[in-house]
């Protein structure tokens, strides 16, 4: 068993929610589901470290990344200011191919809406509005914060019913990006991530 395949398959557990923040990884029972030793399961506990998927207490061991509120509202800070930037230039600059690609997204994510590709859609759509920024730093670090949402935002099923007001948002996105309406395109992402940061909240407070 290699690093990458454990690493891919704790990933993609985490993403998934089922392995929920704040949840212990054992060393021994991670290397024991996939048939691997000790070392090659810290590498990849180390690896998801490196991706701020999971937290690593010297001499202690291993825990999904757990946020509080406080720290939940700085990564979507960080966020709109970086997602917003990368979405202004690329609207100024998207070529017709990259207007395509915008367009495809946005149809595949609303057909896997309510389903269990939703997730994977919901971040095919943003990155593609954020490609032609040519701002690779940007988006790899938009990765990592939408990520963290993600790990929290899969621990409240109330989330999954402003579904359909995600899908407007993304409508109405799209259709400034597409005219080439790079402020209102920024506006539009704006609002969007800043009410996505309101429900998340809403929903940790109620637990």
């Amino acid at each position: 068993m290699t690093d990458d395949t454990i690493v891919d398959g704790l990933r993609s557990e985490i993403l998934n929610g089922e392995l929920l923040p704040g949840s212990e990884l054992h060393q021994a029972n991670i290397a024991e589901r996939f048939g691997a030793s000790r070392i090659p399961v810290r590498d990849a506990l180390a690896s998801l470290a490196a991706e701020r998927l999971v937290t690593i207490r010297p001499n202690r061991g291993a825990w999904v990344v757990s946020l509080s509120p406080v720290e939940i509202e700085e990564v979507f800070e960080l966020r709109i200011m970086m997602e917003c930037n990368c979405a202004r230039a690329a609207a100024a600059a998207a070529s017709p191919e990259q207007l395509d690609e915008v367009r495809y997204q946005l149809r595949r994510s609303s057909l896997e809406a309510g389903r269990a590709g939703w997730s994977n859609g919901d971040r095919a759509f943003h990155e593609a509005l954020y490609q032609s920024a040519e701002k690779p730093r940007h988006v790899r670090l938009i990765g990592e914060l939408r990520n963290l949402c993600r790990v929290h935002a899969k621990g409240y099923d109330s989330l999954k019913t402003h579904t359909p007001r995600w899908l407007e948002d993304h409508e109405a996105i799209a259709a400034e990006f597409v005219a080439g309406r790079a402020s209102a395109c920024e506006k539009a992402l704006r609002r969007h991530l800043s009410a996505t940061r309101d429900v998340l909240l809403q929903a940790m407070s109620e637990t």
